[in-house]
């Protein structure tokens, strides 16, 4: 872990304590206006894939004819006003692993299965905009998580190997996704409790991104 030049972030979940709120306003809307019931379960289901699985997810849990365009306009309304009333929740030592990365120059990028406007949206809420080197979002690739596209494309943006790259995820999806690029990747649970494949696949998992230090520095 010495050698690594290279920290790629997932951002929801991850950096920020997103999920709960992307939750909150799509249990709101599903059962509000459509009358379907929508638990935990079905949400995390959606964590670490890009908009077109989640498409597709959603058409699996409630049929072919339910897409996210239904839900998309009142979903982004609710969810802007629940981020204005509760504000953007910076994750436990988050910014420990980026003062810790500068002193160390190593480089370090965001690749998020959320769009661009997104990623920028919450980094400049948060006060983290020049904390990156750069970031790419599920867009930018033809597949997104659990494919390894977009950990892939930041090595080859940043001009690093996947063996000297490390991946901080939340999800099994985004585990899935450094695996096949790979990359080792550490493990920062949030919504989801690691499970057997996450226990057997992830470097480490740890509880907050301040104890990736010590794991960098092992």
């Amino acid at each position: 872990m010495k050698d690594v030049k290279l920290v790629i972030f997932d951002m929801d979940g991850l950096l920020f304590d997103t999920e709960r709120l992307y939750y909150s306003a799509m249990k709101q809307v599903m059962e509000k206006k459509w009358g379907c019931d929508f638990p935990l379960e079905n949400y995390k289901r959606f964590i670490g894939v890009d908009d077109r699985e989640c498409d597709d997810v959603m058409k699996s849990l409630y049929g072919k004819d339910f897409s996210m365009e239904l839900i998309l306009e009142d979903y982004y309304q609710l969810f802007s006003q629940i981020l204005r009333e509760e504000g953007l929740q910076v994750k436990k030592g988050a910014k420990d692993i980026l003062d810790f990365l500068d002193n160390k120059g190593i480089k370090k990028c965001i690749a998020s299965s959320s769009s661009r406007e997104t990623i920028q949206n919450n980094l400049s809420m948060a006060g983290l905009t020049d904390r990156f080197d750069f970031y790419m979002s599920g867009s930018e690739v033809k597949r997104g998580k659990p494919y390894p596209d977009i950990f892939l494309g930041a090595c080859q943006r940043a001009n690093e190997v996947p063996g000297s790259s490390l991946v901080l995820e939340d999800s099994l999806n985004g585990l899935r996704a450094a695996t096949g690029a790979s990359i080792n990747c550490i493990i920062v649970p949030d919504l989801i409790e690691p499970n057997e494949e996450i226990k057997k696949h992830a470097y480490k998992i740890v509880s907050d991104l301040s104890q990736v230090i010590d794991v960098i520095e092992s």
